[in-house]
């Protein structure tokens, strides 16, 4: 089966001098793999979710700027379309405010609906680059994962959307964007994450990259088995007991 090359070229290699900053965010989420029962990439989610693709060396996940036009122009065009319904009501400041407000956030999500660049989330364990959309207009960003900084959004008053996972732009402003892959947690997302891109790793679990365990076990063979590059808090074993051992005896781990 022929896989589909989902290379990109890097556009940051850094966050350039807020770096230092950055680093030390209060909600920063470390590349650390710390759940054991964490979402699994199957064979039944690439079926139904014809937008995710996986195997050993890409993985793609959906992302909410495609839908973004979509959603918040609806939204503005219903609204539009009741404001007009009930056009008996009496035309105060604030009911013409909303109704200006809506026609051009609908007139600005048509526009950008035409006009926006291409919106990829990729995770290219082949060679430890991670892909994630820019603001907007912006092109995608594309940059060596072991330098990329993650966080967790904090929600509302009533926590309300908090712990989710994102990643920080190194575009001006240092902008945030959803990472989530599917997990309950930004905890488990970055263990899933994290155990993908570890590429000295067995891959995941999940029946998904069954199919391409063997050829990785291999790669990982010819390479001396080299020790996991990120840390984590649960066993990483082989697919099988024989290439567990295997593992042991060259890899010593």
């Amino acid at each position: 089966m022929e896989v589909e090359d989902y290379k990109r070229k890097i556009t940051h290699t850094d966050y350039g001098k807020g770096e230092s900053g950055l680093q030390q965010y209060a909600h920063g989420v470390d590349k650390v793999i710390t759940e054991k029962d964490f979402f699994k990439i199957s064979k039944e989610l690439l079926e139904n979710e014809k937008k995710t693709d996986a195997n050993d060396k890409y993985l793609t996940i959906p992302t909410f700027s495609n839908s973004l036009p979509y959603i918040a122009g609806g939204v503005a065009l219903v609204t539009i379309f009741i404001f007009l319904i009930h056009n008996d009501e009496e035309w105060t400041f604030i009911y013409f405010l909303f109704f200006s407000i809506s026609c051009i956030a609908f007139v600005f999500f048509t526009i950008y609906f035409f006009t926006m660049p291409k919106k990829e989330k990729i995770l290219n364990r082949e060679d430890g680059l991670i892909t994630f959309t820019g603001l907007l207009w912006q092109k995608n960003i594309t940059m060596p994962f072991k330098n990329a900084i993650f966080c967790y959004s904090t929600g509302g008053e009533d926590a309300t959307g908090a712990f989710m996972l994102q990643i920080i732009r190194p575009t001006k402003g240092y902008t945030f964007e959803d990472f989530m892959i599917g997990a309950q947690s930004c905890y488990e997302d970055i263990s899933l994450i994290t155990w993908y891109m570890d590429k000295n790793r067995p891959l995941p679990p999940g029946d998904a990259f069954d199919e391409y365990r063997l050829q990785d076990f291999e790669r990982r063979k010819a390479e001396g088995f080299p020790r996991p590059g990120y840390p984590s808090n649960i066993p990483t074993p082989e697919a099988t007991p024989e290439q567990q051992a295997e593992r042991a005896k060259i890899g010593g781990w």
